[in-house]
């Protein structure tokens, strides 16, 4: 990334949440190295307690407005602006026919994937407002196409979809940004333990793998870091022209 997009988030205040472990742990370190001050908002500190040392960390439900109301009075009492929260946190259920869900299941994913999104927006927009700040969500290739069995984490991710369409018109006369990334399958932990489930019955993790890796024009999956660093470029000011977009990240996944 060039100098010129590491300037514009230089002294910015970042919000992630679910910024503890996954792609949120990522995106908050990009944005670290390009000089920006990151707050971590999750439930729990990283396991290995780096994430809380390094960052600045704040217990954060995005299920309970209080607690996201409680974060950001605390991000501005102590940092004294916050420019960019990026919506990160959020669940992958597992997978079942449309037949078998589980509505208690439905409620509990859409609750943190579709509501907590908009409890965050909501929440942040007054600060938000001051510095002309910008969104960045967390959507999924699932935010424009569905597969089998994945009912639910679907239609939270299409929820996201509309969800920031609808902020991006609403916040622009506040001079807010509203932008989303939408990854494909990325080699987190998450996806791994996925696959290695799954390969106790079927094929191999290796096999599991390169199948995926077969249906990309690259012939890889995006990395976390490609997806972070596209975050960062939203959020910063290279992208002042943009709102209300779903950027895929998906090493161009068929």
């Amino acid at each position: 990334m060039s100098q010129s997009v590491i300037d514009r988030l230089e002294g910015k205040v970042v919000l992630v949440t679910g910024g503890t472990r996954g792609l949120g742990a990522a995106i908050a370190e990009v944005f670290a190295t390009q000089g920006a001050t990151v707050v971590l908002g999750d439930l729990r500190p990283a396991d290995d307690g780096t994430a809380a040392s390094s960052h600045m960390f704040l217990e954060l439900d995005v299920t309970d407005e209080s607690s996201i109301r409680a974060a950001v009075d605390a991000v501005v009492s102590r940092l004294g602006r916050l420019d960019v929260v990026v919506a990160n946190a959020g669940v992958v259920p597992p997978w079942s026919a449309t037949a078998e869900i589980d509505l208690a299941e439905w409620d509990r994913v859409m609750a943190i994937n579709a509501r907590g999104v908009l409890a965050t927006i909501k929440h942040t927009t007054e600060e938000l407002a001051k510095t002309r700040g910008s969104v960045v969500v967390m959507g999924s290739i699932n935010s424009a196409v569905a597969h089998p069995r994945q009912l639910i984490y679907t239609a939270s991710k299409h929820a996201v979809l509309g969800i920031l369409r609808a902020a991006a018109l609403d916040l622009g006369a506040k001079k807010v940004r509203v932008n989303g990334v939408a990854p494909g399958p990325i080699a987190t932990d998450a996806l791994l333990g996925r696959i290695r489930e799954r390969a106790k019955a079927g094929p191999s993790e290796t096999e599991a793998m390169s199948v995926l890796e077969s249906q990309t024009a690259l012939g890889r999956l995006a990395t976390a870091d490609e997806v972070a660093k596209t975050v960062a470029f939203l959020a910063s000011d290279a992208a002042s022209g943009i709102t209300g977009q779903l950027l895929r990240v998906d090493a161009g996944l068929a």
